[in-house]
């Protein structure tokens, strides 16, 4: 996990000027484990369409491109300098015309209901203003058949309560039990499954629908 230090907050959750740029580059390395981690915990979909909420330094959508090459992606981010870093991260992408970023809040995105077959939040709902709300407006727009993931690299568990709680003082983000970010997700209509490895205090909830 990530070493919070009191001089990043509050860039976890947006991240900001050069500060920001060196944050959202030590997040592409430090997060690429989970990340690939997480996308092993997905069903077998044949993507057309997928949505990254939250998409930071861009890495994500470089592992996306790859294990579903031939879908269109989206990036969203409430950060002027993860939009940067992700279109410069994927430019060849961005060129090509198969992926498109945009600065756009999970509460107010742009989509359709059912435009995409796959949604996904990487380390980025304990950030959501509004969760339920939030997590509700994300649902919507994943089509029949399609699923949204969420993925942290820490939720509540007792062997790592005090590490995560000074995590959270430090860097502003707020934790749910796993419980109730199930019934947030199923209360979108969503069959919801949960995936963890517990030793990392890593989760994943997959959505499907």
């Amino acid at each position: 996990m990530y070493e919070y230090e009191e001089r990043d907050y509050p860039h976890f959750g947006k991240p900001e000027g050069e500060e920001g740029r060196s944050l959202l580059a030590e997040m592409n390395i430090q997060h690429r484990k989970l990340s690939e981690w997480a996308l092993t915990t997905l069903p077998d979909i044949k993507c057309r369409k997928i949505l990254d909420i939250g998409c930071g330094g861009g890495m994500l959508i470089s592992l996306l491109a790859s294990k579903y090459p031939e879908a269109e992606i989206f990036g969203v981010d409430i950060s002027e300098e993860s939009v940067a870093m992700t279109s410069k991260v994927n430019a060849d992408l961005v060129k090509s015309g198969r992926c498109k970023i945009s600065l756009d809040p999970v509460s107010k995105l742009p989509f359709a209901p059912g435009t995409f077959d796959l949604v996904t939040a990487f380390e980025t709902y304990f950030f959501w203003p509004d969760l339920e709300n939030d997590i509700a407006k994300a649902a919507a727009t994943v089509a029949e058949g399609g699923c949204m993931i969420i993925v942290s690299e820490l939720y509540p568990h007792p062997r790592f309560d005090e590490r995560n709680d000074e995590a959270a003082r430090l860097s502003g983000l707020r934790l749910q039990s796993n419980d109730e970010m199930v019934r947030m997700m199923r209360g979108c209509g969503l069959d919801v499954t949960v995936n963890e490895i517990e030793e990392k205090n890593w989760i994943s909830f997959v959505g499907t629908r």
